[in-house]
């Protein structure tokens, strides 16, 4: 009896052993996987990339993980990871439409303009793939908003091979694809509105603002078409339909920050200083992080003679995009008005320091030194001034030089 209990006993405990064996048997690449994949679907993206962190860390040669951890970083906002996981993949699995396809997006996104071309054209001349996934158009104001790579794939292909084009000013190219898109899709006013943008740049205004108004009339919501009609009344001279145009736009995208500073730019044009600054700040408020808004909105403090308010906002623009060397210009010249010589030579010196050829930072730090009594670098700024191509009087020249 003695003997049956160990011996049960015994069992039971390797019955434990292999038990837990098995366990961390079973937790090899494709458990960590199949976690990844499962938290994918239930959104918990941290935790998914945790996942298939450890799948790839047993197995680097676990594809699809690279695929899912793509998406995973993607959704998470991180889109350089995403870039070059989907890359991986597509190394062993050229012919995944839906990798491919979100790859170009992400190329496109990084205005990686030939590589992002190279992939919609793959894209173009491949056969439709089973997918999941739903990719949004580059437009929210597109007919049909939502594309897969299954369904409306050749009109997209065409609409994002007209931008890549456009973006690389082969505008020529451009309308010739978009032209296709057009077809495919005739009541698509993104497709109309990226067509006359090309017409634009190629100054064919009667036919861009033909685009432009079609678009309108499929879709009277549209702010964008609105916007562009701007650009191309503003070329004509005609301010008064500009601001007509951009206050519709406001009016149906009050949350735009564009259409605030196209409206800013027309009142600047009309020498309306007080609008433009309500605009800017509007358009400041809705972004934040953007460094020429704060610029531009610094320039018109100024020309409302608010010194102190312009070097608030030229500081603010630098402290978000410090390597603009026309900035640290702009206030140094703001700092030699406000008399403060000092700091007007230590702006200057940076511009020149982000720009070695900058002549006019060269010439203002002259005119800065000279004014502190110090000549004879003065002397040798404008030296350097008129290397570069900026006109010195050599009146300036004898008498600083003497």
């Amino acid at each position: 009896m003695a003997f049956l209990r160990a011996t049960l006993s015994l069992l039971a405990f390797l019955g434990v052993i292999q038990s837990s064996f098995s366990q961390k048997e079973k937790k090899d690449a494709s458990f960590y996987f199949q976690k990844g994949e499962d938290a994918l679907d239930a959104q918990s993206y941290e935790s998914a990339l945790a996942h298939f962190n450890e799948c790839l860390r047993l197995d680097p040669y676990f594809m699809e993980a690279y695929f899912s951890r793509a998406q995973v970083r993607e959704s998470l906002g991180d889109s350089k990871g995403a870039l070059t996981d989907f890359s991986i993949y597509l190394e062993s699995k050229p012919q995944n439409t839906e990798a491919l396809f979100a790859r170009a997006q992400l190329r496109y996104q990084f205005k990686q303009w030939a590589m992002a071309r190279e992939d919609f054209l793959k894209l173009l001349s491949a056969p439709p793939g089973e997918t999941k996934s739903i990719f949004f158009a580059v437009d929210k104001e597109s007919g049909s908003p939502i594309v897969t790579t299954q369904t409306g794939m050749t009109s997209s292909l065409l609409n994002y091979l007209g931008l890549v084009d456009s973006q690389m000013k082969n505008y020529k190219r451009a309308i010739q694809y978009l032209d296709s898109a057009v077809k495919l899709e005739p009541n698509n006013p993104e497709f109309l509105i990226n067509r006359g943008w090309a017409r634009q740049e190629m100054f064919d205004t009667a036919l861009a603002t033909a685009d432009y108004q079609k678009a309108l009339k499929i879709s009277p919501e549209g702010s964008l078409a609105r916007h562009n009609l701007a650009v191309l009344s503003a070329r004509k001279g005609n301010l008064k339909e500009v601001e007509k145009l951009l206050d519709e736009a406001i009016e149906r995208s009050p949350e735009d920050a564009h259409y605030y500073t196209a409206r800013a730019i027309n009142f600047t044009a009309q020498g309306n200083f007080q609008k433009a600054l309500t605009d800017y700040t509007s358009a400041i408020q809705l972004d934040k992080l953007n460094a020429d808004l704060w610029l531009r909105r610094g320039l018109i403090k100024v020309q409302l003679k608010d010194l102190n308010g312009a070097l608030e906002d030229y500081t603010q623009s630098i402290k978000l995009k410090d390597d603009n060397e026309k900035v640290w210009l702009l206030r140094g010249n703001l700092m030699m008005q406000m008399s403060r010589m000092k700091d007007a030579i230590e702006d200057y010196t940076i511009a020149i320091t982000h720009q070695p050829e900058f002549g006019t930072a060269y010439f203002q730090r002259a005119l800065a030194r000279q004014h502190s009594g110090n000549l004879k670098d003065a002397c040798e700024d404008l030296k350097q001034a008129r290397r570069y191509h900026v006109k010195v009087d050599d009146k300036l020249i004898t008498e600083t030089c003497r």
